[in-house]
C-alpha cells in the first residue's frame, strides 16, 4: 500500500469507483452506500492490516462484493433461506456515460446507444469480466480471485466476450478498442 496514505484519502479516492462497482452488480444504491461504508469500518478498525495490503483498490473492490454478497444472503436467510453461491452470475449492468468521453463529437447518442446494445448483447458475467479488465484494469489473476475462477477461465471467458462482440458488431469493436 502506499506509505502515509490514511483512510480519510482512501475513501475519497475509491468511494465513487466502489458505489458504482456495487450497483453495476445490481445491488439497490443504499444497500450498496451501506456495504461500502462497511468495508471502511472494518478497516478502520484493523489500522494494522493496512500495511500488509500492496494492491489497496482490489483488495477493497473484492471486500465490497464479499459484503455486499454476505448482505444479499442475510437478506435471503430472512425470506427464503435461499443460499447465495459467489462463483454463480449476479445480474452486471452497465450504463456507460459517452457524454464526458465524446463532449465534441456530434454522434454522442449514437454512439452510446451502439456500446449499451454491445454490452447488452454480453451475458451478466460477461459484462462484469469486460467491465473489471478494461475499464477497472484489473489483470487476469486479480479478476479469477474477484470472481471465484481460474485464470484460465478468466481469459477464456474474455475471450468469449471479445469474439461475441466481434462477431456481432465486426469492424465496430476494433474501432471503439482504438478509441480507448
Amino acid at each position: 500500500m502506499k506509505t502515509g496514505m490514511d483512510l480519510a484519502t482512501l475513501y475519497n479516492l475509491y468511494v465513487n469507483d466502489l458505489f458504482t462497482y456495487g450497483c453495476y452488480l445490481g445491488f439497490d444504491r443504499e444497500i450498496v452506500k451501506d456495504a461500502v461504508h462497511d468495508v471502511f469500518v472494518k478497516l478502520t478498525a484493523n489500522k494494522g492490516q493496512l500495511s500488509q495490503i500492496s494492491h489497496i483498490k482490489f483488495y477493497l473492490f473484492k471486500s465490497l462484493k464479499n459484503r455486499l454478497i454476505d448482505l444479499h444472503k442475510y437478506q435471503k436467510d430472512q425470506i427464503t433461506l435461499e443460499k447465495v453461491d459467489p462463483s454463480v452470475d449476479m445480474p452486471f449492468n452497465i450504463h456507460i456515460d459517452v457524454e464526458s468521453l465524446l463532449i465534441e463529437k456530434e454522434d454522442q447518442t449514437r454512439v452510446k446507444n451502439t456500446i449499451e446494445e454491445m454490452l447488452a448483447s454480453l451475458t451478466d458475467r460477461q459484462r462484469e469480466i469486460v467491465y473489471l479488465r478494461y475499464i477497472q484494469e484489473y489483470d487476469y489473476n486479480q479478476i479469477a480471485e474477484l470472481l471465484h475462477i481460474s485464470v484460465h477461465g478468466c481469459r477464456k471467458l474474455v475471450s468469449a466476450a471479445i469474439f461475441s462482440l466481434r462477431e456481432k458488431f465486426g469492424i465496430l469493436i476494433t474501432f471503439l478498442t482504438i478509441l480507448s
